[in-house]
């Protein structure tokens, strides 16, 4: 409680941010089911317990399903069926995301932008997308990546 918070003032007070396309914070080492970039959103599919790209607008059943909910990002880029690093939970760095405006919240994107599955500032807004807040920018091309599994549906 108030350690976490105390932590918390000190790396913003110290100016910790990573450097180019680093990371720190929770990882976990995953199978990729697809090619990815850093940075890229992923949710893990039980059929064959890979890492695949998510997308808000992948649903529209109205039930939402794990294709749908993002667990982590890639830390590096991974080829498909390779093992990789994903961060769970933490700051990731990347020349590869869009400009940011620092403190702006991040959402899971409708689709992907550039050939990029990254996180995006813009709410999905499509009848029936799912919107998951995925955290938020701590800096022009940093992002604090804290998935909310709170996740509901556009009408």
């Amino acid at each position: 409680p108030w350690e976490t918070e105390r932590l918390w003032q000190e790396m913003f007070r110290s100016g910790f941010f990573p450097a180019d396309t680093v990371y720190s914070g929770i990882t976990g080492t995953f199978t990729a089911g697809e090619t990815l970039s850093v940075g890229e959103c992923v949710y893990l599919k039980a059929a064959d317990t890979k890492m695949w790209k998510a997308v808000s607008g992948a649903g529209g059943t109205g039930l939402i399903t794990a294709e749908i909910m993002c667990v982590a990002v890639a830390a590096e880029a991974i080829s498909a069926g390779a093992a990789g690093v994903f961060l769970l939970q933490g700051f990731i760095t990347s020349t590869a995301f869009p400009t940011y405006a620092i403190g702006e919240t991040l959402y899971l994107p409708e689709a992907e932008q550039t050939s990029l599955n990254v996180p995006e500032g813009a709410v999905p807004d499509s009848t029936g997308d799912f919107v998951q807040v995925l955290g938020w920018a701590s800096a022009a091309n940093t992002i604090f990546f804290n998935p909310d599994f709170t996740i509901i549906e556009h009408a």
